[in-house]
């Protein structure tokens, strides 16, 4: 004997309004834990191929050019070079340094260009340098009396890849011989 279940009609509406409302909601969080994976495997991918990025080394001044010669302010153009230890590729932006000859500042930066910076390999700088000529003055008697004068970089510039940028810092200090006789 088999036996035949009457479900009266409502209830049955029912029952299939409650089948549809959990598939739509098993649909939903279904997606939403698809989005949120793909959203921690994206930051887990970045923070994986962001490596440490080492400091750029001061190889030596390449050029030497006085653009605006003045009693009170000269305009040096100078280029610097550097060396990229890193393994990748890095672009260099927004460097806003001071240069100091025997601890005295003697003029002040601001680049503005970007600079593609090669991975493993030695690039070039240009810099445009505001010198104010009280403060060379000031030490060159000094330098003159020294043979040599040290020269010292200190400021901020932004080093980054990928549109990614983060704030780096400028440090360099050379001995440069002064031969005038």
């Amino acid at each position: 004997m088999v036996k035949t279940f009457i479900i009266p009609r409502p209830l049955f509406e029912i029952y299939v309004l409650s089948c549809r409302f959990d598939e739509i909601s098993i649909r939903s969080f279904v997606m939403k834990y698809i989005r949120l994976s793909i959203f921690i495997l994206a930051i887990w991918g970045m923070a994986a191929s962001c490596e440490k990025v080492k400091d750029l080394q001061f190889v030596r001044v390449a050029g030497f050019k006085v653009g605006n010669l003045g009693f009170s302010k000269s305009i040096v153009e100078m280029t610097l070079s550097y060396y990229n230890p890193n393994s990748f590729n890095l672009k260099l932006k927004d460097a806003d340094f001071d240069l100091f000859f025997d601890d005295t500042q003697v003029g002040h930066s601001v680049q503005d260009t970007m600079i593609y910076i090669p991975a493993k390999d030695t690039f070039y700088f240009p810099v445009k340098l505001e010198i104010n000529m009280e403060n060379v003055f000031k030490n060159a008697l000094g330098a003159f009396m020294n043979k040599e004068v040290t020269i010292k970089a200190t400021g901020n510039c932004k080093v980054g890849k990928g549109g990614v940028f983060l704030p780096f810092p400028i440090k360099c200090e050379t001995k440069q011989p002064l031969n005038f006789f």
